[in-house]
């Protein structure tokens, strides 16, 4: 499975991936798509085939027809065939299967294979090979030394060692048409044909000859030579590209205009001048590079403002918009612009005595600035000050002015100001207001993170929406005739409509159901998210099954995204439209959707692989046979490289009824029949109709007793057993009761087998979902696993610690850091710092009891849950933990021991009951305390013990708990270590 990282490129004009730890090695040598679609990559280490999301590596081991793991090159001929190219042959990959071709080379690279017909190819390498049979013989059809071979128009086109361009026809055979004289002095580095132009690249410069088939007569029409190029590569359109000696990428008009257009910078310089790989497919750009892996590129609406300015730095959590300017609320103050793209600080954190501003609201007169420490208003011209005393320490999520008065929403309550006094509103004491919305009826809408309420004819009342019970509301809004939209974190989106509720999810086509803001454009309903961005036409609301656009997924199918959040906060103004654009906040800055541009290069559904007792079976997918073997796994996917949307699937056998699968690209098959049975598989993207399905047919051959003849012979024995049952009427019935029993019996049992063995698989696939794969520890994910049972122990024993006044025993949380491990990787390399993981995660299990989970945390860290110690034992238990790897280095051939820095904290705090929040929290107060061991010398420890009164606590960031600890609500011990404080 490949894993994503971000592309280091400036800018989200167009969308961008790199890949490396999804490929068998991170050399791409040679790329190619087929014609289903798919991308094959060719390594040092192996062959890969990608999907736009997920690779599928063969080599020599689950391969061997391909001889060598050393892809040369890959090539795709007339009739939909791919070719490998290895260091030691050739093969020829064929609707599933591969096939060597025997072939002894003379050590001689393949540069390009031609076939037109399924019983006739064409290898060229400096010479020409026939390829018939799956044998490869030279022929003496061309006696010139072949370079630069290509085959446009079914012409091959070369030159030979003379620097003549020669075209040949192919067909039967291959015969020399015309030789062209080219007067070139300088070696050819490159050729391309178009039409009746030949592009030959020669030192640099880019010469375009003017070829006539019918005389062979030739004429140069210009030289471009006013840049310095290093290699021409094909381009969507029938064009070419040109990469420069200093990695810029241009645009070479085929006309015979001269004229040149410099591409946007968005391709990595340093990747194509890295041995660079460059394909062009319609737009989407595949760059493969010797140490970079596999970069892709293509068209998106998402764009990243304000790059190279303040704001792109800043934490961005809300908007509010004038009819000239649109403001942001951020970390580091209000930001604001008047067209999108240049920001300017309007206020200063500073000027909020340090607060980030979180919600923002300005009318003709003042500045409301919401901050996660109360609430800060002034006058345009005067400093600001804070507004009242009830409001210091909460949270302000919105500001909501309605006529002569400001309802401000807090983690605690709801408030209204009158711009003299604030009050309190009782209904909400103690809850936590995210959005506020006045609608065309007058009724004032509340959405809270347990409920939804309104105000009508004075009155407040909770709102039943559809018996969901606590529903966390996060953005309300009004539009067409009163229609009111509900979003919600958690349970989707809900719909008023002349009284009557409508609930949207993923059943019925909502993209995801964490919603955090909703938002009106261009007659869409837009959705923003923890799971990124979508938007549904307005008219699909009065459906019962939705049609969604993903226009930016951030849920984890490309896990690069992680650094990238968006989007944020839930409450008023967490998306908005201005000038025409949406703007949402991230943790990086701001994103503007423009135009949307519509997903390209989804190919059809296709059956990848088929798998019997876990071996790939090398035959063409037509017909498989499976010899007396009855279940088998079957692969599919759809190639989409420049979609957000995830595609859909559904399979069948023979005619029976289609079984949806999801997302899942995979079927398992169990008990097939004797003879064939036919497997079809199609799917969907986007709500579009179901594509054209893959097939499959299985033989499956029959046991004696499913034979022709014995059926025979059984109905002859049935017609008989018939007779004679009539003569012997009571027998009859007692023989068929026995017979009907066996065969029920024996049914059973093969599915009692079969739901054994899935059961298995499944067991085996959860358990290395949860586990990293290079320490085998947990990874962060199981941590969700084993968390509930741990805080049931947890709670269980602080109930009996309060009936027998005994609190010895307590739940310890180690966070363990290694130090400079970043400095050792750059030192001594990757394969050493992966050793150095692997050797620590076994020395501290040695440490570990049964009950305790040790789990790679994420890089060089590492988190320790003790469910049970005594709280006097905690400075032992950390002592073992260092003196674990004190010696490792010894054994890893390092000159330097193996240090390692670990922040404490313990649960429960006093009599706090411990749930997922607090849990959480613990998690960070562990951080924080490993923050104080980083800053103050590391290899040492830090005990973090919190008081009670941690649980009210607002904000949990590491300036926040270092308020808390000087507030006596932390305290901080050092247990071990050499760290200093």
């Amino acid at each position: 499975m490949e894993q994503w990282s971000v592309s280091g490129a400036p800018t989200y004009d167009i969308g961008q991936r790199v890949s490396a730890k999804g490929l068998p090695q991170i050399s791409v040598k040679t790329i190619v798509r087929d014609s289903q679609n798919f991308i094959w990559i060719g390594t040092e280490n192996g062959l890969a085939r990608f999907d736009g999301r997920n690779f599928e590596f063969f080599n020599t081991v689950n391969t061997p027809e391909l001889g060598s793991n050393w892809i040369e090159g890959l090539f795709l001929d007339d009739i939909g065939d791919v070719w490998i190219a290895t260091r030691i042959g050739l093969v020829r990959y064929s609707n599933g299967e591969f096939s060597a071709i025997a072939s002894d080379l003379n050590g001689e690279p393949v540069q390009l294979i031609v076939s037109s017909k399924k019983d006739r190819a064409w290898a060229i390498t400096t010479s020409l090979w026939k390829i018939q049979k799956n044998t490869l013989q030279k022929t003496k059809a061309i006696a010139e030394q072949i370079y630069h071979p290509v085959y446009h128009n079914r012409h091959l086109w070369f030159i030979d060692e003379a620097n003549n361009l020669l075209q040949a026809s192919v067909g039967a055979s291959i015969d020399i048409d015309c030789r062209y004289q080219l007067g070139l002095t300088t070696p050819v580095d490159g050729l391309i044909v178009k039409q009746n132009a030949a592009f030959i690249l020669s030192k640099t410069s880019l010469h375009r000859f003017e070829v006539s088939s019918a005389n062979c007569g030739i004429e140069k029409i210009e030289r471009l030579d006013d840049l310095e190029i290093a290699s021409i590569h094909n381009s969507h359109s029938d064009g070419i590209v040109a990469v420069t000696n200093k990695g810029e990428l241009f645009d070479v008009d085929t006309s015979g205009s001269g004229v040149r257009k410099a591409l946007t910078d968005y391709l990595d310089k340093a990747a194509l001048m890295d041995d660079g790989v460059l394909f062009d497919d319609n737009g989407t750009w595949f760059l493969g590079s010797k140490t970079k892996g596999l970069h892709l590129y293509w068209p998106t609406s998402v764009k990243r403002v304000g790059q190279s300015q303040d704001i792109s730095q800043s934490r961005v959590w809300s908007f509010f918009a004038t009819e000239g300017n649109l403001y942001a609320a951020t970390d580091s103050g209000v930001f604001v612009t008047n067209d999108g793209e240049q920001w300017r600080l309007l206020i200063s954190a500073d000027e909020l005595e340090g607060n980030s501003a979180y919600s923002f609201f300005t009318d003709s007169n003042d500045y409301w600035v919401g901050t996660r420490n109360g609430l800060y208003i002034r006058s345009t011209e005067d400093a600001f000050s804070r507004s009242d005393v009830q409001l210091e320490g909460l949270q302000i999520n919105t500001l909501y002015a309605d006529e002569n008065v400001v309802y401000v929403a807090t983690t605690k309550g709801l408030f209204s100001f009158d711009g003299m006094d604030v009050s309190s509103i009782p209904t909400f004491e103690s809850q936590s207001v995210r959005s506020i919305l006045k609608t065309k009826n007058e009724v004032l809408w509340v959405g809270t993170e347990a409920g939804l309420f309104k105000k009508e004819n004075g009155v407040w009342a909770e709102v039943d929406v559809l018996n969901s019970g606590n529903i966390f509301v996060s953005s309300l809004l009004e539009y067409g005739d009163g229609q009111l939209l509900v979003a919600t974190y958690g349970k989707g989106l809900f719909l008023l409509d002349n009284n009557s509720w409508q609930a949207f999810n993923v059943k019925n086509g909502l993209p995801f159901q964490d919603l955090f803001a909703i938002q009106i454009r261009d007659n869409k309903l837009w959705l923003s998210g923890a799971s990124g961005i979508a938007s549904i036409p307005l008219s699909e609301l009065g459906n019962k099954q939705l049609t969604s656009d993903v226009i930016l997924r951030d849920d984890g199918t490309f896990s690069a995204r992680s650094d990238l959040r968006c989007c944020n906060g839930a409450g008023n103004h967490r998306t908005i439209v201005f000038k025409d654009k949406l703007y949402l906040p991230t943790l990086e800055g701001v994103l503007s959707v423009g135009d949307t541009i519509a997903p390209m290069h989804n190919g059809q559904t296709t059956i990848t692989g088929v798998y019997v007792e876990g071996v790939r079976l090398n035959q063409k997918y037509e017909k498989l046979n499976l010899g007396r073997k009855q279940n088998a796994e079957v692969d599919f996917s759809v190639a989409t490289f420049s979609s957000e949307t995830i595609p859909e699937y559904r399979y069948r056998l023979d005619s029976s009824d289609w079984v949806y699968a999801g997302h899942r690209e995979e079927a398992f098959l169990a008990k097939l029949p004797a003879g064939e049975t036919r497997f079809e598989v199609s799917s969907k993207i986007s709500g579009a109709e179901w594509s054209t399905p893959d097939s499959v047919i299985f033989y499956v051959e029959p046991h004696w007793w499913e034979s022709s003849l014995a059926k025979a012979l059984g109905l002859l024995a049935t017609v008989a057993m018939l007779y004679a049952l009539y003569l012997h009427r009571i027998a009859r019935f007692r023989r068929r009761n026995e017979l009907l029993e066996a065969r029920v019996k024996e049914r059973t049992l093969a599915f009692e087998r079969v739901n054994s063995e899935l059961k298995i698989k499944n067991k085996a696939l959860e358990e290395a979902a949860l586990t990293d794969p290079l320490t085998g520890l947990y990874n962060r994910r199981a941590v969700n696993s084993f968390l509930p049972n741990l805080l049931s122990i947890v709670n269980e024993r602080a109930e009996q610690h309060a009936h027998t006044n005994e609190n010895s025993e307590t739940c310890a949380i180690f966070l363990i850091d290694l130090d400079n491990f970043k400095q050792l990787n750059d030192t001594f390399g990757h394969d050493k710092g992966d050793a150095v993981l692997y050797n620590v995660s076994k020395a501290l299990q040695l440490v570990c009891r049964s009950s305790d989970k040790l789990v790679r945390w994420g890089g060089e860290e590492f988190l320790l849950v003790v469910p049970s110690i005594n709280k006097g034992d905690i400075s032992k238990f950390n002592k073992r933990l260092h003196e674990s790897i004190e010696n490792l280095h010894i054994a890893l051939e390092l000159p330097t021991s193996i240090t390692m820095s670990i922040g404490v904290t313990t649960l429960p705090w006093d009599d706090s009951a411990v749930d997922a929040r607090l849990w959480e929290h613990a998690v960070l107060i562990a951080d924080w305390a490993l923050y104080q061991v980083k800053n103050n010398g590391r290899d040492g420890t830090s005990l973090v013990t919190a008081s009670q009164e941690m649980v009210l606590w607002p904000d949990w960031g590491v300036e926040g708990l270092s308020t808390a600890k000087e507030r006596g609500l932390l305290q901080l011990t050092l247990i071990g270590g050499n760290s200093r404080f």
